[in-house]
C-alpha cells in the first residue's frame, strides 16, 4: 500500500493529541453475555470523550406528567490504528476509564474501522 502525502503529518498529530488527551483504559470483550475466552482483556491508552447527558421523559415531549425519565450519555472511544495491537473489538465488549472516579464502565454500540488514522468506538451506558 503506497502511504498519502499527509500520512506523516498525521501521525505527528496522533502522537500530539494522545500525548495530552489519551487516558488508560481496560478492554474486556465478551461473547454474549460470557468474557470471551479468546479475546483476553488488555489495557491501552486512548481519547475518551464523554458528553453531558441529557434526561428526557419517555414521551419525548415537555410534559411534566410522565414519571419515568432516560439518561443519555454519549462517549466515543478514539483508538489510535498505528498503535492497537488488540483483538478486534465488538458491539457488546466494555470499556473501563480507569482513571475517572468510580471507573465508569461503557459498552461498545459501534466501531467504525473505516478511517485512517483512528478507530472510533461509540459507546453507551453499560
Amino acid at each position: 500500500m503506497k502511504p498519502a502525502r499527509f500520512h506523516d503529518i498525521r501521525d505527528k498529530v496522533l502522537v500530539g493529541v494522545n500525548h495530552v488527551f489519551a487516558e488508560p483504559v481496560r478492554l474486556t470483550f465478551f461473547e454474549g453475555k460470557k468474557p470471551d475466552p479468546s479475546r483476553l482483556q488488555i489495557e491501552i491508552e486512548a481519547v475518551l470523550r464523554t458528553g453531558g447527558g441529557t434526561v428526557s421523559n419517555v414521551s419525548g415531549g415537555q410534559s411534566q406528567s410522565w414519571r419515568t425519565r432516560i439518561t443519555a450519555q454519549k462517549a466515543e472511544l478514539h483508538i489510535n490504528r498505528a498503535t492497537y495491537t488488540g483483538p478486534a473489538i465488538q458491539q457488546g465488549d466494555i470499556v473501563r476509564a480507569l482513571s475517572r472516579p468510580g471507573e465508569p464502565r461503557f459498552e461498545v454500540l459501534h466501531v467504525d474501522d473505516r478511517g485512517h488514522s483512528r478507530l472510533v468506538i461509540e459507546l453507551g451506558e453499560a
